[in-house]
């Protein structure tokens, strides 16, 4: 085969054909460029295609290296038989090129992508094809040397190409992370310093040292820019810009997208800016931000609105946000989601790994906010104190004010909040809005809602209570959408949902999931059945045990009484001549009378004996006449 391919006579492919695909190739692009210049609409068909980019740009790219191999070993003479082959792999090289620049300029366009690592790219892809063309051209032409040096050069672009599109999707960083240091500086040609370089220090997304007051970090450095690193920066740095807008600089922030009639962030309105109004719509809604990956989590949009309405400045510190306790526990909160010591289970974050406010505050700060909480207890009349002697953490119960106690009163124990362990707020008037204050109680462990207006809305928010072992639901408006919040707390053991909305099936079904006790009260239901049969079987047992003494009676009598007493049916027999035998039993029916009053059997039987003879005897001729015929009978 191999003889065969080497007397093959080189095919004459037209050189005219190659360069004017070349040059349709460049009308194209010239086409969408002047049909998308004043912006492209998202969605339809073209936008179908353009995203096929993905899969037909790695096309060219084996294309493209499979001919410098070929090139490469076709000047061996074992491999002389390639080079007739190299023409046909130049071609496909070359067609695939032209689509996967044409379908990749098409999606640029259509998602208004731009920056240094997509100019790049874009370059650097256009230049595969103009030199994979020149390398075609030499190839008909049966130029080797020429062929070879089009061939390696479009090989040297394709690895560019690529190494720009990895780093615009990836960005810089991707690629350096694990480099050796000497190779890091020839990777980062071309490309601008990634965020992370370029922040001071203590703003590469972990909160600052400990031994700073939370008081005096500062928001934007120590906490937004790891907010914007995690979720905006990713399409809106200097190496990638989607939709013309720039978010790794304070500057470009506030500067906002080119064009557009929304300002990004309006310093001093939260509700007013662009980037709030974005990442609180509904996640399915076409403008919702981040578009992929996970959303912001509540904590974080909380902080992004106060450093807004506090004039979004770099050098605002958390102190100037505001002395609310509910700002520095959502600080708390971001800073633990972005040291990675936060739950990400929970929705809201987790605050239980990183150092307690309530440690950082000065022990005049501390008094002072007991102090604060005491006198509310003693006016609205609830429970403030220690756990015990030993724990001075507090458990807070408001039994004795539950007709008033709302969450107005719930909110003045935010003072306090992170030293309550126990919460007893049972038939008050508190509902899902006070669930907002519980949440900051981040060391809470047991607590009560039982006969509250709470709803599954206001158990989501006890999301973040990581340390939370008991809840009691009883009579509360919740249902079954309260298993998602149950499963992001990892230390819940038992749960009360007597009364609600809660299918028996479904969390039983999710007790099995997990290692939690849902009591519903149906297991309640089901023993009561039981200990009715016994006391149904206790009165047989004593009705027994009272007729025997009443055939023991007439032992004393006669010592031989309790073997004919078993044998009832052989005594009428025998004693048919006998009429005595016929009032005993006679007796017996009396019997049933004295039950009531067992301890007078000894005297009631004997005086009636005696008596009813004689007073009968002028009254009752007929009831012996009636007993005599009845023998007469038998």
């Amino acid at each position: 085969m191999s003889s065969f391919v080497k007397h093959q006579a080189p095919a004459k492919t037209s050189v005219k054909l190659a360069i004017l695909l070349g040059i349709v190739w460049a009308a194209l692009l010239a086409g969408i460029w002047f049909s998308f210049r004043g912006g492209a609409e998202q969605g339809g068909f073209l936008h179908f295609i353009a995203r096929f980019h993905v899969l037909i740009v790695h096309l060219p790219i084996g294309l493209i290296f499979l001919a410098v191999v070929m090139e490469f070993l076709g000047y061996f003479t074992a491999f002389s038989h390639l080079r007739p082959a190299m023409p046909f792999v130049l071609w496909l090289s070359f067609l695939s090129g032209v689509g996967a620049t044409v379908v990749g300029y098409l999606l640029m366009t259509l998602e208004d992508f731009s920056g240094r690592a997509m100019d790049l790219h874009l370059y650097f892809g256009l230049a595969v094809v103009v030199l994979t063309l020149i390398a075609l051209v030499a190839s008909v032409k049966g130029k080797r040397v020429l062929t070879g040096i089009g061939a390696f050069a479009a090989a040297f672009a394709t690895a560019a190409s690529g190494h720009f599109g990895g780093a615009m999707v990836h960005e810089p960083k991707y690629l350096t992370e694990y480099a050796p240091e000497a190779f890091k500086p020839a990777l980062l040609i071309g490309l601008g310093h990634s965020a992370e370089e370029a922040k001071p220090e203590g703003g590469n997304g972990e909160p600052a040292a400990p031994e700073v007051p939370i008081g005096e970090r500062l928001v934007y450095e120590d906490f937004i820019v790891p907010i914007l690193d995690k979720t905006c920066n990713e399409c809106h740095n200097e190496n990638k810009i989607k939709g013309k807008l720039r978010m790794d600089t304070h500057e470009l922030l506030l500067a906002g997208a080119e064009g557009s009639d929304y300002t990004t962030v309006v310093p001093g309105k939260a509700d007013d800016s662009e980037m709030i109004v974005r990442v609180l719509l509904p996640e399915d809604d076409d403008e919702f931000m981040p578009p992929q990956g996970e959303p912001l989590k509540p904590a974080e949009v909380e902080l992004l609105k106060l450093w807004i309405n506090a004039g979004a400045k770099t050098e605002t510190t958390v102190a100037e946000l505001g002395s609310d306790p509910a700002v520095a526990a959502t600080v708390a909160e971001v800073a633990a989601i972005h040291s990675g010591k936060a739950d990400d289970s929970d929705e809201g974050g987790g605050v239980t790994s990183v150092p307690s406010i309530w440690d950082s505050l000065p022990e005049e700060e501390r008094t002072a906010r007991l102090a604060e909480v005491n006198e509310a207890a003693e006016k609205y009349h609830f429970s403030l104190m220690p756990v015990s002697a030993e724990d001075e953490r507090l458990r807070v119960n408001v039994i004795n004010a539950a007709k008033d106690f709302g969450d107005d009163q719930l909110k003045m124990l935010e003072p306090v909040a992170e030293r309550i362990v126990w919460l007893d707020l049972a038939r008050s008037q508190v509902t899902d809005e006070g669930m907002k204050t519980v949440r900051l109680m981040r060391d809470l462990e047991r607590l009560h809602l039982e006969n509250t207006a709470i709803t599954d809305k206001g158990i989501a928010e006890l999301a973040s209570l990581a340390k939370l072992e008991y809840l009691n639901l009883y009579g509360t408006k919740v249902g079954n959408g309260i298993f998602e919040t149950f499963a992001k707390l990892p230390n819940l053991r038992k749960v009360y949902v007597w009364q609600t909305a809660v299918d028996p099936a479904q969390a039983k079904a999710f007790e099995r999931s997990v290692n939690l006790e849902v009591n519903t009260g149906v297991e309640l239901s089901q023993p009561p059945p039981q200990p009715a049969p016994q006391e149904i079987k206790a009165p047989p047992a004593e009705k027994p045990a009272e007729t025997k003494p009443a055939e023991k009676k007439p032992e004393p009598a006669k010592a031989d009484a309790p073997k004919p007493a078993e044998k009832k049916p052989e005594l009428p027999k025998a004693d048919t001549p006998k009429p005595a035998a016929a009032p005993k039993p006679a007796a017996t029916p009396p019997a049933p009378s004295p039950k009531p009053a067992d301890p007078v059997k000894a005297t009631a039987p004997a005086a009636p004996k005696a008596a009813a003879p004689q007073p009968s005897t002028p009254e009752k001729p007929a009831t012996p006449k009636p007993a005599a015929p009845a023998p007469e009978k038998k």
